[in-house]
């Protein structure tokens, strides 16, 4: 089964099918408003206790809720507490009365760059969340930019300036890349040699592959790494605070990778280059923000040689994946934002006056791969 992704998610989907089917509708309920709530906030509190950290230490031995305690002074009555309901959630194996040890989820939830995740996905959308229902300010309108996040926070311009003032949530990046491992790349579904390296420029701008808005980089080094015959530039673009994160990482040592300060609302730099690429970019914004970083590219592309790569969901005119549907809502919440059907998408880059080549897929849930060209 660890051999056939698809199988076993074919097995996963089948075993919450089966528990649907099992379920009254009263434990439906029950679970959705009782247990998804609560396994939330105490995996954000397990998290500050440092809980999973202190749970993995010594090879994963048992250890009481006053072990668990000591690293962070807690109170071992507010710890037995949480213990208890991670321990109800599979995020904790319980041993006995008050014994715990790790499981593959603690270990997972161990680790800084998941919970990171935690932290952001409660923190920057607590609020947000809290306060959609009472959100009335467009009369059940779909929100665009002006959103619950905006209501709910009580903040003026987009939920990123917001961020850039919260550092201790916005440990991001990490998380996003560690995810990403976990699921098919976008090099898995695209054709990368026939499309980016065949035919490639020798030098200059048109040589050059850039990932718009691409945090810290991790793209570009799985990139290089994975196909040493792309020859070209590789450039990374971001804002001023960012390309200052992956400079203090040492992303451009070694000068394979460039750094570039650039706002994508921004006209585009980079001239003709072979692909621009980018990925969870767009489902931050709505379509007129979209309208305008795509315009900034096809303002630059090269007919017949450039290209740009959205590497984002793909959902399902029916039946979509509960991951899409749920980003969907969380992008609705942080960024008066959506997750897009592949119309959609179509309605989007044409209305810019650019062309679907071809949209890639692998796997449900996952994001896509669409190939933009000039019309």
């Amino acid at each position: 089964m660890d051999g056939d992704p698809e199988a076993r998610q074919r097995l996963v989907a089948s075993a919450r099918a089966l528990l649907t089917a099992a379920e009254t509708p009263v434990e439906s309920l029950l679970w959705n408003v009782w247990a998804q709530t609560t396994r939330t906030v105490a995996a954000r509190i397990a998290v500050d206790m440092k809980i999973f950290e202190t749970a993995v230490r010594d090879n994963g031995s048992t250890k009481t809720n006053e072990e668990l305690a000591a690293t962070t002074g807690a109170s071992p009555a507010l710890v037995k507490r949480i213990t208890r309901i991670c321990a109800s959630m599979n995020m904790l194996n319980e041993q006995g009365p008050g014994i715990y040890a790790p499981n593959d989820l603690t270990r997972l939830l161990a680790q800084s760059e998941y919970a990171a995740g935690i932290i952001f996905c409660f923190d920057c959308t607590q609020q947000s969340f809290a306060q959609m229902p009472a959100y009335r300010s467009t009369k059940f309108q779909n929100p665009e930019f002006d959103g619950p996040f905006q209501y709910g926070n009580k903040w003026e311009g987009h939920a990123f300036g917001w961020l850039a003032q919260h550092p201790d949530v916005f440990h991001f990046h990490g998380y996003v890349h560690a995810l990403r491992s976990h699921r098919p790349s976008w090099t898995e579904m695209y054709p990368v040699k026939e499309h980016l390296i065949d035919g490639l420029k020798a030098e200059g701008d048109a040589s050059a592959l850039v990932d718009i808005g691409g945090g810290t980089g991790q793209i570009l080094q799985d990139f290089s790494t994975a196909f040493p015959g792309y020859t070209g530039r590789l450039v990374l673009q971001e804002l001023l605070e960012v390309i200052g994160a992956a400079t203090a990482m040492g992303v451009a040592e070694g000068k394979r990778i460039e750094l570039q300060v650039h706002n994508f609302f921004e006209p585009q730099p980079i001239q003709g280059a072979r692909a621009y690429f980018m990925r969870s970019v767009l489902h931050d914004w709505p379509d007129e923000q979209c309208r305008t970083i795509l315009g900034r590219l096809k303002d630059v592309m090269e007919p017949g040689y450039s290209r740009i790569l959205i590497d984002d969901c793909v959902v399902a005119d029916e039946q979509a994946a509960w991951q899409h549907m749920s980003l969907d809502l969380f992008m609705m919440a942080l960024a008066a934002s959506q997750e897009r059907t592949e119309r959609e998408w179509y309605r989007l880059i044409e209305s810019c006056g650019l062309k679907i080549a071809a949209i890639y897929n692998k796997g449900e849930g996952n994001e896509g791969l669409i190939e933009v060209v000039l019309e």
